[in-house]
């Protein structure tokens, strides 16, 4: 299936090629990619730099992207205690914010070392 949208605004058309049943799960499913692209950003050059590790042992590689996982959770997790404790003006800006519960994670997470201030770690592991 090919898929053809002009929006308002837009100066080109988007074009899609999908496997999909329907125009409208073709859709659904791209507008996810722009989550999906953030969190791989933020994996690699906009966080965790797991581009550079240069491993191509599957077994090692699997458990760095575990490790990498439950890390962006936590961050993820600090950056969302730094807005609902108001820490965000102290490390960003007062009136509006531009970044991600990620990057704020990893702003407020730097602000508490360099304060040598205790870290929040939620963590509930069931087995």
């Amino acid at each position: 299936m090919v898929l053809s949208c002009w929006a308002k605004g837009y100066q080109d058309p988007l074009y899609l090629v999908s496997n999909m049943a329907t125009a409208e799960d073709a859709c659904r499913f791209y507008a996810k990619r722009f989550c999906i692209e953030t969190f791989f950003s933020d994996q690699k050059s906009r966080g965790f730099h797991i581009h550079k590790s240069h491993m191509s042992d599957v077994q090692r590689l699997s458990r760095l992207l575990i490790a990498a996982c439950l890390a962006y959770i936590w961050i993820v997790y600090l950056g969302s205690v730094c807005e609902k404790d108001q820490w965000r003006p102290i490390i960003h800006r007062k009136k509006r914010c531009d970044l991600s519960l990620f990057q704020l994670g990893l702003r407020f997470l730097e602000h508490l070392l360099n304060e040598e201030m205790l870290i929040p770690v939620q963590f509930h592991v069931t087995i």
